[in-house]
C-alpha cells in the first residue's frame, strides 16, 4: 500500500492546524463577548449563566485539546521540513550529477 502526500497538502494541513490553534487560544475572549451580548433578556439571567457555565466547562476541554493539537502541529512541521530538506538535497544532487555528465 502506498501513501501519497503532496508538499502543498502538508503545508495546507500545517496552516490549518495553526489557524485552529489560534481559534482555541482566542475562544475564551469571544465567549466573554457572547455572555455580555446575551445580557439579561426579560430581566432573567439564566441564559447568560448557562453560557458562562458552558464556557467554563469547555475551556477545560479546549485546553486539553490544544495540548494534543500542539503535538500534531509539531509533527506536521517536522514532516513539512523533512520534505523540504529532502527536496533541496535531491535537487542539489541532481544538479551536481548533471554538471558532471554535461
Amino acid at each position: 500500500m502506498a501513501v501519497r502526500l503532496s508538499y502543498d497538502e502538508i503545508g495546507a494541513l500545517y496552516t490549518n492546524l495553526l489557524a485552529t490553534q489560534t481559534e482555541f487560544e482566542h475562544a475564551s475572549s469571544r465567549a466573554s463577548d457572547l455572555a455580555s451580548d446575551i445580557d439579561r433578556p426579560y430581566e432573567r439571567g439564566e441564559l447568560r449563566d448557562e453560557a458562562n457555565t458552558f464556557e467554563s466547562q469547555w475551556d477545560d476541554r479546549r485546553g486539553k485539546l490544544n495540548e494534543g493539537l500542539e503535538s500534531v502541529i509539531n509533527r506536521a512541521k517536522t514532516v513539512l521540513e523533512g520534505f523540504g530538506d529532502f527536496d533541496l538535497e535531491s535537487a542539489a544532487q541532481m544538479a551536481a550529477q548533471m554538471q558532471e555528465t554535461g
